[in-house]
């Protein structure tokens, strides 16, 4: 697991439970003395130990919890690597990139490390039809990643449905819309 994930989670955490709650979160996972720093990777097992403490913690389930960050989590995500996003993108170009950036922030911390496949389709204007496909076992973040990347582009971002498959996949099936407000400056 990217660190850059571990250390916002214990951003999120911060500020969904408090600053005390992320001490409890490492002790109840079993890794006390554990420092998470954002260039190093962990193994994954480390941040499951991490969500089942922070499952406890919060009172949420695992899903919920996983969409509640992948939500929360992607304003500091693409503030951080902005300069790897074209000016001018909205939700739907980020969205149908998400993979080869996501591989390229990947490729830059470990040249053979593995990132999550996630394949993007257009259907329509104003759809996309999102595969998720992992080990890892983290789909939950997808649904909460998508409403966030919207947001950040001043649009909204609606599931239409999703659909469990075998191996931890997962199919899920959004509708895009820009805000009719004021809209956000390029990025």
């Amino acid at each position: 697991m990217h660190g850059v994930i571990v250390t916002n989670f214990k951003r999120y955490l911060d500020e969904f439970i408090g600053t005390d709650a992320w001490g409890e979160v490492v002790s109840t996972a079993g890794l006390q003395g554990k420092t998470y720093l954002p260039v190093a990777l962990y193994p994954d097992e480390e941040m499951e130990a991490l969500l089942r403490a922070a499952e406890s913690a919060t009172g949420l389930r695992r899903d919920d919890l996983l969409a509640d960050f992948g939500e929360w989590v992607i304003g500091p995500l693409i503030d951080m690597y902005q300069a790897m996003i074209p000016s001018g993108w909205d939700a739907m170009t980020f969205l149908l990139n998400m993979q080869q950036i996501h591989e390229r922030i990947l490729r830059l911390k470990d040249p053979t490390a593995m990132a999550p496949n996630i394949l993007v389709h257009k259907r329509g204007d104003d759809t996309l039809e999102i595969h998720y496909y992992s080990h890892r076992n983290m789909a939950a973040m997808i649904h909460g990643s998508v409403k966030g990347v919207a947001a950040y582009f001043n649009e909204t971002a609606s599931l239409l449905g999703s659909e469990a498959g075998e191996g931890g996949e997962q199919r899920f099936v959004f509708h895009i819309q820009p805000n009719k407000t004021e809209a956000r400056e390029a990025v």
